[in-house]
């Protein structure tokens, strides 16, 4: 009787064993899933990735219809300067200040010489340049703070989390017709979560003010990087 109690007890403990063992291993593939392991499947990873990049270009296209995939090219992503979300946004910013800054002082330098051309001289015919002049002298001293604002929030960034896995880059290339009902063709670049529900930034690919080559060379000047692409 006392071995039958024995073995009984003995065999609810390795049940329990065995369960706790369970729950411990769901867990561990539950994080390994948010880690991004769902996506271990090539052709799954790369059906989600078309579909979530047709559903980000369409919601910005004029003829949504139009949208033709061309190639879509999928990759882990971890984070760096170019993934860190405050940091992107402020290269975008420093790029609209600076080109502000440049447009005062060539509104400043260009009234400047009209008036020491003519001598300086007073009178109705140089009010509109002197004033232009002020006004731009005005606008460089309003953007100059502005512009230091985004070069701390580039210099100063967090990099504990640097190295770190976020998800995934997805490149896509597509043609769709744009506002004129042209025919053209698209090329960008998605940074997902793990999940691949999430879109943390778009770059454009293309040849823009504000692409992904331009963000780059903005935030690594800042940094002191020097990049050889």
């Amino acid at each position: 009787m006392k071995k039958t109690v024995l073995y009984v007890a003995l065999a609810v403990s390795v049940l329990i064993n065995i369960i706790i063992l369970c729950v411990l291993l769901s867990k561990t593939c539950s994080s390994k899933e948010d880690d991004g392991s769902s996506f271990s499947n090539i052709e799954v990873r790369q059906e989600v990735a078309v579909a979530m990049a047709k559903k980000l270009v369409c919601e910005n296209l004029y003829y949504p219809e139009s949208y033709d995939p061309v190639n879509t090219i999928v990759d882990s992503v971890f984070y760096n300067y170019l993934t860190d979300v405050d940091c992107i946004n402020a290269a975008v910013k420093l790029i609209d200040l600076r080109n502000e800054y440049e447009a005062a002082k060539s509104s400043y330098e260009s009234n400047d010489w009209t008036i020491r051309f003519h001598g300086n001289p007073s009178g109705p015919f140089l009010e509109h340049e002197r004033e232009a002049r002020s006004e731009a002298s005005a606008k460089m001293k309003e953007l100059q703070p502005k512009i230091e604002k985004q070069q701390e929030i580039i210099r100063n960034r967090g990099t504990e989390k640097d190295g770190e896995f976020i998800g995934w880059q997805v490149i896509h290339r597509y043609r769709a017709s744009n506002n004129a009902g042209v025919v053209s063709f698209g090329n960008v670049l998605f940074v997902l979560d793990s999940t691949m529900t999430q879109c943390y930034y778009r770059f454009s690919l293309d040849e823009d003010e504000k692409n992904l080559k331009s963000i780059r060379e903005t935030i690594e000047n800042e940094l002191g990087i020097s990049s050889n692409d």
